[in-house]
């Protein structure tokens, strides 16, 4: 949603549902809630970005973080995925998690347990100083809790050679085979 848009009609509990997001085949197995969509994107380390530069579709995996209904990730200040999500580009980020395989007495019926999200938004750089300063905190201790308390701070080289690109969640869904 961008800014100054009017406040969404859904609950706010959940997100809402269009023909980009709902699971088209197995609804029994969607899910749009936050509490399901977010616990499927904290248990991930990695993503994968997808998002179209001059007609050409790309789809780059990084390393993110949820804060609340907003995504970060971050990569090279050089890198063509930065680069061109910086002015709101639309984006679908998503994560997957294989379970389990399930075999079965036919290979037609062999199947998998797994939980996906796919997330949709507009993505943006993250410019302010101090939340570029807070992100690159919440990078480092989302893989390793309170790392950066014991390290030495980074030094503006390091901070500019990093980009983070933040998107808030405007349609996401979970599917989910257990």
């Amino acid at each position: 949603m961008t800014e100054g848009a009017s406040t969404p009609s859904y609950p706010k509990s959940s997100y809402p549902t269009s023909s980009r997001n709902r699971v088209k085949r197995r609804h029994d197995r969607g899910f749009y809630d936050h509490a399901t969509v977010h616990r499927i994107l904290d248990a991930s380390m990695l993503c994968h970005v997808s998002y179209v530069i001059d007609g050409q579709p790309y789809c780059t995996p990084t390393f993110f973080w949820r804060e609340g209904t907003k995504l970060y990730w971050h990569g090279s200040s050089a890198s063509r995925m930065l680069e061109n999500q910086s002015e709101g580009q639309r984006v679908c980020l998503t994560v997957a998690h294989l379970d389990s395989l399930v075999l079965a007495r036919c290979g037609f019926n062999h199947s998998a347990d797994y939980r996906a999200v796919m997330a949709f938004g507009s993505a943006y750089l993250v410019t302010d100083p101090e939340e570029k300063e807070r992100a690159v905190v919440a990078m480092v201790d989302r893989f390793f809790p309170d790392r950066t308390a014991g390290l030495r701070a980074s030094n503006k080289q390091e901070i500019k050679a990093t980009s983070f690109i933040a998107m808030e969640i405007e349609e996401a869904s979970a599917k989910v085979r257990a």
